[in-house]
């Protein structure tokens, strides 16, 4: 039976983004130490992208993220015992649950909440240097002794996903043209690009020969039958219709992604597809921009950029200007760039 000493235990309860963006710390951790166990604290919802990876030896699923069940992990991660604790979270709860276990090693993520917080409030911009979150997540790696290679997200697909996503588009008639995926929603309203601009822009990219789909979870099927419906090309919609993984199997066949500052841009880049990411409340400095040579971020500088930490604030002046301000023209001209392709620009 494995001992403490053959564990690793890492906690990150969410977001998706952030789990995908973890994926070269989990790799490094499994090729530098390929003798020990790696296990996952992360809220349910998220487990599944995960499945067949082989990235994590156990997760561990967190299901309310009371007190009550906090105290129940405490009790059985203590139970299984670790030598080494990782909260790559850094919230309340990461930390309570952090700070209740017991290992030989624990360290926790940085997270310049300081630095973010003097650049949303007194727009004063005391970064030296942008660090990506995946950057930030290989430096735990680091920490503990791990070997990491230029840290890209990397997200490994099953077959079993490949198949189901294959017969999803199957049965829907498509793939024959080049594949292209919009996904219109975001956690937050502030964070996403108008509904009209999205339908636009799926447009013009259908009568350039592609064929465009929608993705996204279940939550977001009422943004994407908005932005369907107003585009009048008829997307393939498979808003809410595959699991995590099945999703990034369909952004594997796909030639690129057009997103909001949201998951999907992360799980698309993880398997090798290139993004045209839309940003607005949130800026470079967060750590979330794309980062394949063929990705394209699109924003506008304006002096109340940023307002917010994750977009969750309301816009402070009611226009969403820093995403209305983004043409579609201007976000067909980066697909096509994507796609190697730049004629027939209105």
């Amino acid at each position: 039976m494995p001992q403490a000493s053959d564990r690793i235990c890492i906690i990150r309860l969410g977001s998706l983004g952030d789990l995908v963006l973890m994926t070269p710390m989990l790799r490094a951790l499994r090729t530098s130490f390929p003798s020990k166990e790696i296990h996952l604290v992360c809220k349910e919802k998220y487990a599944g992208l995960f499945d067949g990876g082989g990235l994590v030896d156990s997760l561990i699923p967190m299901r309310r993220g009371d007190f009550r069940e906090i105290v129940d992990l405490r009790s059985a991660l203590s139970r299984t015992g670790y030598e080494t604790i990782i909260d790559a979270h850094g919230v309340i709860r990461s930390n309570l649950l952090y700070h209740m276990l017991r290992a030989p090693r624990k360290l926790q993520i940085h997270k310049d909440e300081l630095k973010k917080a003097a650049l949303i409030v007194g727009k004063a911009n005391l970064y030296k240097r942008v660090t990506s979150q995946v950057e930030r997540y290989a430096e735990l790696a680091r920490r503990i002794g791990a070997e990491m290679r230029e840290p890209y997200a990397e997200l490994p697909v099953p077959p079993s996903a490949m198949k189901s996503a294959e017969a999803a588009l199957e049965r829907a008639g498509r793939g024959c043209r080049p594949l292209v995926a919009f996904a219109p929603g975001a956690r937050w309203p502030t964070k996403r690009w108008p509904a009209e601009r999205f339908a636009r822009l799926i447009f013009e990219a259908s009568a350039r020969g592609c064929e465009s789909l929608l993705i996204g979870g279940a939550e977001d099927s009422a943004t994407n039958a908005e932005v369907a419906e107003l585009s009048r090309s008829a997307p393939l919609d498979l808003t809410g219709a595959l699991s995590i993984i099945e999703s990034a199997a369909v952004l594997k066949r796909c030639r690129a992604l057009v997103a909001n500052d949201s998951a999907p841009l992360h799980l698309a880049e993880a398997v090798g597809t290139p993004v045209i990411a839309l940003f607005g409340p949130t800026v470079r400095e967060f750590g979330y921009f794309p980062r394949l040579p063929a990705s394209r971020a699109l924003e506008t500088t304006l002096p109340c950029r940023p307002c917010s930490r994750n977009g969750k604030r309301t816009c402070p002046y009611g226009t969403k200007e820093c995403l209305t301000s983004i043409e579609p023209s201007t976000a067909l001209e980066a697909l096509l760039q994507a796609l190697g392709e730049t004629r027939d620009l209105p």
